[in-house]
Parts: structure tokens; sequence; C-alpha cells
């Protein structure tokens, strides 16, 4: 049974995630041009995206008893996100349909990799279901998405992702969900501290909501060229990912392999600062795969490190981790997308990321 859900589950995220690929890298320049939101505004859709984010969950985990079930309420409020993008353009109204829609779905499907996964593989189910099939869809699906752009324009792209998120939503409700037993409750421990601080970290050391698009379309020129590139790097995500996420399952080497991650990750920022031409931008996106893969081992440490009846608030908890790094995050990207000073921006952030090496080594002398 539990197969057949994973089975299941990762169908669903195909869908899910090729149709995110489709259209979510080019939201930021769809906000731009044509909405002709300013930078300011398109800074407060994300304002209230992550607010939504951090703290929705929380109320959730409380009132539903069948937590799991919300991701299939996610793909369906994301749906509908997109049906409000054609629609709308008050920038409050975009960042909460858009919030509402991250999530009822994220905190839900990380629960369920968490449960349908078992310690010996449970890297490569996470890489699997967050990493590979995300990779892959991002191959294929920015390529799609910038030649709709090009010859048909956002609304038949939105239109088209409506359709692909009910068909995703339809299937999802074929998984065998459970309910949540456990009342919120986040282990009391010196080890949980430090993965809440690390997840706050990580967020604010994120560029891909709005500064990376802009970097990559500005550079490409095109929405069509830009998928070109996004999708050269997807295959190059893609193609180290499942190895590497195996390699941590076989070698029981987490906290070292989560070491290596955000050392390629801070070279990635250093060296994107540099890139002037697309070429470079996909030269570099080895680096950002390789990292990516490496810190995917963190989030399994995370599973491996609490009982399951922690997993719940846990992951609740994490958004809620994320939520204030990317709200710090916001200032910098107001601050550098207005001057186009991208250079600045990722070395400000490669720098963040090196702050994650003490407490992964801190990890280390820690016990639940």
């Amino acid at each position: 049974m539990q197969t057949r859900s994973v089975k299941t589950l990762a169908l669903v995220v195909s869908l899910y995630f090729f149709t995110s690929n489709l259209s979510g890298s080019f939201l930021p320049i769809y906000f731009k041009d044509p909405l002709g939101l300013s930078v300011a505004e398109i800074v407060e859709i994300f304002l209230f995206t992550f607010m939504i984010l951090g703290l929705l969950p929380f109320a959730l985990l409380k009132t539903v008893r069948n937590f799991e079930r919300i991701m299939s309420v996610g793909i369906f409020t994301t749906m509908v996100f997109f049906i409000v993008l054609i629609f709308v353009k008050n920038p409050i109204l975009l960042g909460l349909a858009q919030g509402i829609s991250m999530a009822t779905f994220w905190p839900s499907f990380n629960l369920l990799q968490f449960r349908l996964s078992e310690t010996k593989s449970r890297a490569q189910t996470i890489g699997l279901l967050s990493s590979i099939i995300p990779s892959l869809a991002g191959i294929i699906g920015p390529v799609t998405g910038g030649f709709i752009i090009e010859n048909l324009g956002f609304d038949f792209l939105f239109t088209a992702s409506i359709v692909l998120y009910l068909i995703a939503f339809l299937l999802s409700v074929q998984i065998r969900y459970k309910p949540e037993t456990s009342k919120f409750s986040i282990p009391k421990s010196r080890t949980f501290f430090i993965f809440f601080t690390t997840f706050v970290i990580a967020g604010l050391g994120e560029a891909y909501w709005l500064v990376y698009p802009f970097f990559v379309f500005e550079i490409s020129g095109t929405a069509l060229n830009m998928g070109l590139v996004l999708a050269a790097t997807g295959i190059l995500l893609s193609a180290v990912t499942f190895s590497i996420n195996r390699l941590s399952d076989i070698r029981r080497t987490r906290v070292g392999f989560a070491i290596i991650g955000a050392t390629l990750s801070a070279a990635w920022c250093f060296g994107i600062s540099f890139a002037s031409s697309m070429n470079q931008i996909i030269a570099l996106s080895l680096l950002s795969g390789f990292g990516n893969a490496f810190r995917t081992s963190w989030f399994a440490h995370y599973g491996d490190s609490f009982g399951g009846e922690y997993y719940a608030s846990m992951l609740v908890i994490t958004e809620t981790g994320f939520m204030i790094g990317r709200l710090a995050n916001l200032a910098p990207t107001y601050v550098f997308i207005s001057q186009a000073n991208y250079a600045s921006y990722f070395v400000l952030l490669g720098t963040v990321l090196l702050f994650l090496i003490p407490l992964f080594l801190m990890s280390k002398k820690t016990t639940t």
C-alpha cells in the first residue's frame, strides 16, 4: 500500500512540478511586464506570500485532522492562484493567493516524504520527489513555457497551467493519507534549535524567488532564451542529484554531505556574481546542482533525528524558519534589484550560506 502511494505521489508531483516549471520561473517577469508592477509592488507580493506560507500551516495543523490530505487542497489552491493571476492585479491579493497555495501544499507534501520513506532510503526518496523530479520537470517546463509566452502569451500559459493543476488534483485524491494523531509539539533540544536556525539562514540565502529570474532574463533577453537556459540547468541538476542522494543513504554521511553542499552553494553565488552570458550561467549551474544535491542530505538528517510523532509539527515550524529568512531577504532584494546590482546581491547570499557550515558542525556534537 505504501509503495502504491509513493508511486501515485511521484506521478502527482511530476505533473505538479512540470506545471510549476512551465510558468513559475516567469512569474516575476509577468509581474513586471506585462502586468506593469513596480519593484516595490513585486516585493509586496512576496511579503504576503512568505507571511502566509510561514504562519497558515500552524492553524491548519491545529484544526485539520488529516494534515497530509491538505496537499490535495494545495494543488487545488494553486490552480485557483493561476485563475487569480488572469483577472487580478492587486499585489496584496496576488500575495495572499500565492501564499495560500504554497502553505497548503508544501508542509503536507514534505510530511508525506518523511512518512512514505524509510531511514535507509530517505535521502533517495526525498531526492527523487523534491530534487530529481523537479529538476527533470525543469528541463521541459521552462522551454515549453518560454515558447508559449513568446507565441501565445501569458494568459494562454496560465490557462494551460490551470488545466494541468486540475488533473494533478484529481490524481492526488487517490493517495492513501493518514490522519494526524499527534498534537503540535516540537522537540525541546539543542539539536532542533540548530535545525531551525539553519532553515532561517537557508531562507535568507534563497535567490530563486525574484533576483535569479530577473538576472537570467536580463542576460537571456527573451522568455524563450530564458527557458532554454533553465532547461540546460535542469539537465545538469538532475544528472548529479540521485547518485549523491543514494551515496548519502549508503554512507550515512548526512552532515558531511550538507557541509559540502553549503560550500558549493556559496561558491555558486560567488561565481554567478561574475556571470555575463548564458553559457556562463549554464556552466555555473553545475555548482548549484551539486550544492543542492548535497544539501538534501540535511533534510534527510532532519527526518532521521526525531521520531515520527514530531514530523508534522517540525515541518510546520520549518516553514516558519524559512519565512523569517525569506522576509529578511526581501530588503536586499528590493535594494539590489532597484539598482540592477546583481553581483553584490549574490556575493551577500554566498556569505550568508557559509554560516550554515559551523551550524552543521555543531550538530555532530548534539543528540536529541
